[in-house]
């Protein structure tokens, strides 16, 4: 989100060369994993950001929110051994938990679309995960991802 923001103000056509020499400095440091610079920017956040393109699968839709969607992980009709939903299921954990700290996972294994929702600890967990998946390609899938307000009860 951040790393959006940022390009966004470097971008804006009223952007002065020293602002965008600030803002390309922040985003390096970012980059980096070093903290923010200690003297507050006078860039000032835009407004609103630029619209998400839905054609766009690396681009993750909806509100922030600790729950995501992420469609596309399986087809179900192609499953053929016994509790294949499961192993789907710890497969994702595994993956996903490199990004913070899952609460649920639920695998929609009776429905097309090869959809699984994940409530993670925190929102900045959820927003990691939808970053490094989205538009990832898995099993031979393009994956979507998108922020939800809660997860279907199953």
């Amino acid at each position: 989100m951040a790393s959006r923001v940022l390009a966004y103000q470097a971008l804006s056509p009223d952007a002065s060369k020293n602002q965008i020499i600030a803002v390309a400095e922040e985003a390096v440091n970012l980059a980096l994993g070093l903290l923010p610079s200690a003297t507050p920017s006078n860039t000032p956040l835009p407004i609103s950001l630029p619209p998400v393109d839905d054609d766009n699968p690396k681009c993750v839709k909806g509100d922030l929110s600790r729950h995501i969607l992420v469609r596309n992980m399986f087809d179900k009709d192609q499953e053929t051994e016994d509790n294949w939903a499961e192993d789907v299921k710890a497969e994702f954990e595994e993956e996903s938990s490199k990004y913070g700290a899952i609460q649920n996972v639920i695998v929609v294994s009776n429905e097309v679309g090869g959809k699984i929702y994940a409530t993670f600890d925190s929102i900045e967990g959820a927003a990691s995960c939808a970053e490094n998946l989205a538009g990832r390609w898995f099993d031979k899938r393009q994956l979507r991802v998108e922020f939800v307000d809660e997860i279907p009860s199953h």
